[in-house]
């Protein structure tokens, strides 16, 4: 028998379990299954409702449609794929073992299996969309941006969006995933947050954002060869993999912005299929993510700063003296905004010690990465890996009956976020949310209830596994005071080890 088949028959065995699973209730269970409004509010009707085309939210889509559940999926950007897309990040950062095997699988190796850890940003946009379009009971909405929720209680009855003729409607659902970045679904139901690294008491501010720009005319073998022979003088910082390169940090200290908070360390240059680059590394302080007044005020200083950097490269850098101007991304890369607050919020002491949750629906290992607050902020975290577990409970948010998160969002401190907030670990967290979004409906639980039940989180277990995700080989299930399962530290295997 399989450890999913085994995860089931524990999860959904007998009468006792069922009498379990819908005996003790909260007091969200009152509120009735459908809780959608009236018909002629809803111009749609879904069980599961994922709003959000980031990598986590094609994962939540693609996960809960694999149950056979239909799903109906927005984003409001004409695209797919979140922050590898629109600001052109053309890196995945990966959550990687001891012996380099990949801790996130599942809907992420799919992807990943496809695009590498560097890619072109145009075939990005492809891959997420046939994702999606390969499964048959997911509908996609794109250029939809949600304004307003329906409330009943506790629970999230729908979500108003407004399309690209400005035209408003609501979609009515059973289950939310909210998989935004910034969380604006839970913001709007009134799941509580803090504001970037507002809970270090120092003050809101948010971790700096990139402007990302694209150029011709770069000699890639000359880059290479540059990057090359400082690496064989064993110059720190320096390196390749893939089409990306980087290492001239020595070379940008030079630079002296001219636009107010704006700042550039190093180059991340990335090679794309039509033999652009894009580089990454112009930092852009002071923006608030939650305003689009101040993203577009960030925009406007990071673009005014483009052309005299592109001046100082072609005279400074090698490889780029004939460097011309492709464009610039129509998206900042912003790093940080909400953290809600849910049943349990991650900190950096649960990254560092490697602990794994009893409720674990994912396993991640990325560095503590803390990007500037202000210029010349250093990192006070070492770039070390440490294996650690993500806990169902922090993707559950306070307040609400019936809504899961999926992004960098989710219950977590503001140092415990910035190992978090990388692709291959919202896009566990996404499978997670969407396969959860089909049992707590099909077991007629609330969300938050689901999150209680030990023999629902290892159904949701066992559903990951069947869907090809990495979680520990062993969960720990020993009563804590309150009777749920209490959270240990337990030796991962020795692939997973830390280093």
């Amino acid at each position: 028998m399989s450890r999913a088949q085994l995860f089931i028959r524990y999860a959904c065995g007998g009468a006792a379990t069922a009498a379990l699973a819908f005996g003790a209730v909260v007091s969200t269970a009152a509120a009735p299954i459908d809780t959608a409004p009236a018909a002629a509010a809803c111009a749609v009707r879904t069980p599961v409702l994922v709003v959000g085309g980031t990598p986590a939210g094609v994962a939540a889509a693609v996960a809960a449609a694999r149950t056979g559940m239909p799903v109906y999926l927005t984003e409001s950007r004409p695209f797919l794929g979140g922050d590898l897309t629109g600001p052109m990040l053309n890196v995945i950062d990966l959550d990687r073992g001891l012996t380099g095997g990949h801790l996130a699988q599942g809907v992420f190796l799919e992807i990943y299996k496809r695009l590498g850890m560097t890619f072109d940003v145009e075939t990005a946009k492809r891959v997420f969309l046939d994702e999606v379009r390969g499964e048959p009971l997911i509908t996609l909405k794109m250029r939809t941006t949600p304004v307003d929720v329906l409330m009943r209680g506790p629970w999230v009855t729908g979500v108003t969006f407004e399309d690209a003729q400005h035209e408003q409607y609501t979609i009515c659902a059973t289950r939310v995933v909210d998989a935004t970045d910034d969380a604006d679904v839970a913001a709007m139901a009134g799941a509580p947050y803090t504001i970037g690294r507002e809970d270090s008491g120092i003050d809101r501010a948010m971790m700096s954002a990139t402007l990302v720009f694209e150029l011709r005319g770069v000699n890639w073998r000359q880059v290479v060869t540059y990057v090359d022979g400082r690496s064989a003088h064993h110059v720190p910082h320096i390196g390749k993999y893939g089409g990306n390169v980087w290492g001239y940090h020595h070379i940008m200290a030079l630079y002296k912005p001219v636009e107010s908070g704006i700042a550039i360390y190093d180059l991340n240059v990335g090679l794309q299929n039509r033999q652009t680059v894009l580089i990454n590394g112009l930092l852009v302080f002071g923006v608030d993510g939650t305003s689009p007044a101040s993203v577009a005020d960030g925009l406007l200083r990071a673009k005014a700063e483009v052309p005299r950097l592109i001046r100082f490269l072609r005279e400074r850098a090698p490889g780029f003296a004939d460097a011309v101007l492709v464009r610039t991304a129509d998206y900042l890369y912003v790093r940080e905004t909400r953290h809600i607050r849910g049943l349990y919020t991650m900190t950096a002491g649960d990254i560092v010690n490697g602990r794994v949750f009893w409720d674990a629906i994912g396993v991640a290992s990325y560095p503590i990465d803390i990007h500037p607050y202000k210029p010349d902020e250093l990192n006070p975290y070492a770039p070390k890996r440490y294996v650690y577990t993500v806990p169902f409970r922090a993707l559950v948010p306070r307040r609400i009956a019936n809504l899961i998160m999926a992004s960098r969002s989710i219950s977590a401190t503001y140092t415990a976020a910035a190992s978090l907030r990388v692709v291959p670990t919202t896009m566990e967290e996404g499978q997670a949310a969407g396969i959860a979004a089909v049992i707590s409906i099909r077991r007629r639980v609330s969300v938050p209830q689901l999150a209680e039940r030990p023999a629902l989180i290892y159904e949701l277990q066992a559903g990951l596994h069947d869907q090809g995700a990495f979680l520990p080989s062993e969960m720990p299930a020993t009563a804590g005071r309150d009777g749920l399962p209490s959270a240990k530290r337990l030796p991962l295997p020795a692939w997973a080890a830390p280093y």
